[in-house]
């Protein structure tokens, strides 16, 4: 894998951290500083920040500088959408933890083949599991991999952060997603995996994520069950459509 693209995303989290941290709670340093802190070049100082801007945890204002433009929720509400760091955010202080219902390889039915673009009957894992804060549930989430991308899953696994096993062990590098916001109804075997009555509202986020070649390689389907979560999405128009 190419250094300088390591690099400069190994810049960018560390500035996302202090940010998250407070380090940083109005602006970031001056570029020139920042290539003095981290020793890379002014290309990789400013790769790092494109990352950030285009997450909306930053602004840049022409002129001025960088400037914080998303501040974590003081009481970890908040999910930044653009990070594709599931419920990161919401673990910052106390940590997530997942009770895993399901794990199995199955074929892929229609709707999985359909968001992942493989053929029916394709091998893929599913994990289903329900994910807590403080014992209070969080979500209910419905997720499937392609078993080609990710060979390995156990349960030990599935009970931490998915994506940071598959991101350090397959060398998987998530390069953008497609997500689908909806208000759901809890349906009855939904109530009883929950604990919920049935007909509860949730809000129901399917997602697709894709590789850097376009493929994609997860879908999921996550019912948010925690009152007052915020769902935070950095938007920007460029076409300016009327």
């Amino acid at each position: 894998m190419n250094k300088l693209v390591l690099k400069y995303q190994q810049v960018a989290n560390d500035l996302a951290h202090k940010i998250e941290c407070q380090v940083y709670t109005k602006r970031l340093p001056r570029e020139n500083q920042l290539i003095k802190e981290y020793g890379v070049s002014r290309n990789t100082i400013r790769s790092a920040l494109d990352i950030l801007a285009n997450q909306g945890i930053i602004k840049r204002i022409q002129g001025s500088g960088y400037f914080i433009s998303f501040y974590p929720d003081p009481l970890n509400n908040t999910i930044n959408m653009a990070n594709k760091y599931g419920l990161h955010d919401l673990g910052v202080d106390t940590p997530i933890v997942s009770k895993v219902l399901k794990l199995e390889v199955i074929p892929a039915d229609k709707k999985v083949a359909d968001f992942l673009q493989c053929d029916i009957g394709t091998q893929v894992y599913r994990v289903l599991r329900l994910r807590y804060k403080n014992d209070q549930l969080i979500s209910l989430e419905d997720a499937y991999y392609l078993k080609d991308i990710v060979p390995y899953l156990n349960e030990s696994i599935c009970q931490k952060a998915i994506y940071a096993f598959i991101i350090e062990h397959y060398q998987v590098e998530i390069s953008s997603g497609d997500e689908y916001a909806q208000v759901h109804i809890l349906s009855d075997n939904e109530a009883k995996l929950t604990g919920l009555p049935a007909g509860s509202p949730a809000m129901c986020i399917e997602e697709v994520d894709y590789l850097k070649n376009e493929q994609p390689f997860n879908y999921s389907k996550t019912l948010y069950l925690k009152p007052g979560i915020t769902f935070y999405y950095h938007v920007s128009n460029h076409m300016h459509l009327h």
